[in-house]
């Protein structure tokens, strides 16, 4: 029925100005342009929706004279048929297609509701054996599945699921842990490292790992600066070699006592010397590693992990991860990672946990995660513009009221951004006495730099449209006129669209527990690189090499709170909103933790039946 149903959307939606039954004139010729097709043909189409009666065709007398068409259908109801039909296909990219084009919130509201009652956990009988499946939905792409490429968020969660490093760091005890070396050794002056690697570690496609892989792994890393943005990691290994099989050794050319820490990094995970038979672009769908779980499937917007059986520390009690790409509808308010819409055995979980909340009681569990997500105002230093000038800056730090931005927007905001990251006992003195923005103040740092109404170029992808979109608002009350550009992230990487085109950008870091990810920032070029200037650049990379330098934690805290200290005072970062995500869970969904990046941890969850 696709076709058919595609030819009544294509003429709703060429029809938008008709109500539903009501009569208007038309020409075949004019329906043929509508169906990119040829008259002759579209009056066989014409027969076909005529003969399902979504449409009453009453012909007009003679070539090129109009008819009476009457639209009948309701155009919502027939999206919504043929977009259940793709998804249980799991063409999931052809349902996205359909909805993103003709659906309006409507309709996706309706599709959303459909969705949620079959996400979730579930158990099936699949050859005899019960199995069981976690399907959720995410509203953003997948950009790369390559630990060497990642930089989002979700991507490094996925990543992470799919490989494992050579050590690994504790969130919890905040140390760093053995891994895929079960031992490690260090010389007296931390520039030399030796790594003695487990036996019987296999990639997916059934190769013991060895000593060559992870030479292959770190100097495919180190020794392409202009291909692995992570390069920094490794800027201090000198040479890397294998003593035996299952033997690394590291050299140094400075001691880096936050190498070890470096190695737990998802860029650091240790890929096959043959990469599993791929070219590099194939490596980067359906890659091959040593983690819990391996891909199944990745295509047509789905992808499918698969516990690996063979894995060193054991299968992972789950079976089975779908995860549905819904991206084109993050713009439409989707919460993501919303957790308490899959965390439950059945039904709709999201409503199933509300009902619970109105009602009080339940069988659901809270848990606190660690996720923490920072949005930031990064200024373009190295393209003319209004965001050159610090009293610009300062002027625009000043016109954000963050309170009022989140009373306003409200949803996930909780508290306003002084730094990276949250400190409620140090901060929150903070955020209640700042005062709302002087009008006065503000208009004199911008006469002071001397702003005459240029345009500001923001950029922004779909997840934080409302916040640029309040921010504009609020710039707009001083004359400050700011263009807003929401560019999709994977379209802007497959483009390679220079950040020269835009003045600021807004997105949100987010950060784990450590220093690692905050030195990451600084570093790494699609960052806060732009904002630095040639002095600011230097003394950031002064600092950073510091803290690489500094065997004491605290000296190392200093370090990065001088950095810190250094975007505040020059604004060439503004620091806007905290977000936070609680979850809960059904108390038949055991082992339930929420990592950094703000995801499920697949391999620890597992699934306990009611009856028990």
């Amino acid at each position: 029925m696709l076709t058919a149903a595609l030819h009544f959307l294509e003429l709703r939606c060429a029809a938008k100005e008709h109500e539903t039954g009501e009569p208007f004139a038309v020409t075949v010729e004019k329906l043929a342009g509508t169906w990119h097709c040829t008259p002759r043909y579209a009056k066989q189409i014409i027969r076909t929706l005529n003969g399902m009666s979504w449409i009453n065709w009453q012909p007009g007398l003679g070539r090129g004279h109009s008819s009476i068409l009457t639209l009948l259908a309701d155009s919502d109801a027939i999206l919504l048929q043929e977009v259940k039909l793709k998804m249980e296909q799991s063409d999931v990219d052809g349902a996205m297609e359909l909805m993103n084009r003709f659906g309006g919130h409507t309709a996706k509201e309706q599709f959303r509701d459909w969705l949620s009652r079959r996400i979730g956990f579930s158990t099936q009988i699949v050859q005899e054996a019960e199995q069981d499946t976690l399907r959720f939905p995410v509203y953003r792409q997948i950009f790369t599945l390559d630990p060497g490429q990642v930089y989002y968020a979700f991507d490094c969660h996925m990543a992470g699921q799919l490989f494992n490093t050579l050590v690994e760091y504790d969130q919890t005890s905040r140390r760093v842990e053995p891994c895929i070396a079960h031992s490690w050794e260090k010389s007296q002056d931390n520039r030399e490292w030796i790594f003695h690697l487990r036996k019987g570690v296999l990639f997916h496609h059934g190769k013991e790992l060895s000593a060559g892989d992870v030479l292959f792994s770190l100097n495919r890393l180190r020794l392409k600066p202009e291909i692995y943005e992570g390069v920094w990691m490794f800027q201090d290994m000198d040479r890397i070699e294998a003593l035996d099989a299952k033997t690394v050794r590291i050299r140094l050319r400075e001691p880096n006592y936050l190498f070890l820490r470096f190695l737990c990094t998802i860029p650091a995970s240790i890929i096959p010397a043959d990469m599993g038979g791929y070219a590099e672009a194939d490596f980067a769908v359906r890659p091959v590693g040593t983690g819990p779980f391996r891909i199944e499937r990745h295509s047509d917007g789905i992808c499918v992990l698969k516990a690996f059986a063979q894995h060193f520390r054991g299968r992972p009690q789950l079976d089975r991860v779908e995860i549905l790409n819904l991206s084109g509808m993050e713009g439409e308010g989707f919460p993501e990672p919303d957790w308490s819409s899959v965390m439950s055995s059945h039904g709709d979980a999201s409503k199933a946990y509300q009902k619970v909340l109105e009602e009080g009681g339940g069988e659901w569990m809270d848990l606190e995660t660690r996720f923490s997500c920072c949005t930031l105002l990064v200024f373009n230093q190295e393209t003319k513009g209004p965001q050159n000038h610090p009293d610009f800056r300062k002027a625009l730090n000043l016109l954000i009221d963050r309170n009022k931005m989140i009373e306003e927007l409200g949803e996930d905001r909780l508290h306003p951004a002084f730094g990276f990251r949250y400190l409620p006992g140090e901060r929150a003195e903070m955020s209640n006495n700042s005062a709302p923005p002087d009008p006065v103040v503000i208009r004199a740092l911008l006469a002071a730099s001397g702003y005459a109404g240029e345009i500001l170029r923001l950029h922004v992808n779909s997840f934080h449209r409302g916040d640029a979109g309040w921010i504009r608002e609020q710039a707009g009350k001083f004359g400050i006129r700011v263009e807003i550009k929401v560019v999709d992230r994977i379209g802007e990487e497959k483009n390679r669209e220079p950040f020269s085109q835009y003045d600021v950008r807004l997105f949100g870091s987010v950060l784990g527990d450590d220093e690692i990810s905050e030195v990451q920032l600084y570093l790494q070029k699609n960052y806060l690189q732009s904002a630095f200037d040639t002095e600011t650049s230097k003394a950031v990379q002064h600092t950073v090499n510091a803290v690489f330098r500094e065997p004491d934690e605290h000296g190392r805290q200093k370090g990065l709170a001088k950095l810190e200290a250094l975007m505040q005072a020059t604004n060439s970062v503004l620091f806007l909103i905290h977000k936070k995500n609680n979850t809960s869970h059904h108390r038949t969904v055991r082992g339930v933790s929420i990592n950094a990046y703000g995801w499920l941890e697949f391999h620890k969850i597992w699934f306990q039946p009611l009856n028990t």
